[in-house]
């Protein structure tokens, strides 16, 4: 195999594991997906376990269908753009530190 064609495979898995996971947590079942995605349960498992590469088009559908933030799958390519918001809490009188590492 290629180191293209091991990229590819490791980035499916990779995907598939972020896939499976989001999906536990919203308490999804491989049906609900696969009949999302308007294909069998045997191809969605097979995409969540890597073997199978997901579409650009059905990664964008299960993404809004599982609430998945978007740079979930592609922060390390593309910087994220906007303002963030964190809150730092503290009781009074006490010294916080904000540390911010920027990348990209």
């Amino acid at each position: 195999m290629s180191t293209i064609e091991d990229r590819l495979h490791q980035r499916n898995r990779e995907i598939g594991r972020t896939l499976e996971q989001n999906r536990k947590q919203r308490q999804r079942s491989v049906t609900e997906c696969a009949t999302l995605l308007a294909t069998s349960r045997r191809r969605y498992s097979a995409i969540e376990q890597g073997a199978t590469a997901v579409s650009a088009a059905e990664l964008e559908v299960l993404i809004e269908y599982l609430n998945i933030p978007r740079q979930t799958f592609w922060l390390d390519n593309y910087p994220q753009v906007g303002t963030q918001h964190v809150v730092v809490q503290a009781s009074p009188g006490k010294t916080v530190q904000v540390v911010v590492e920027v990348q990209g």
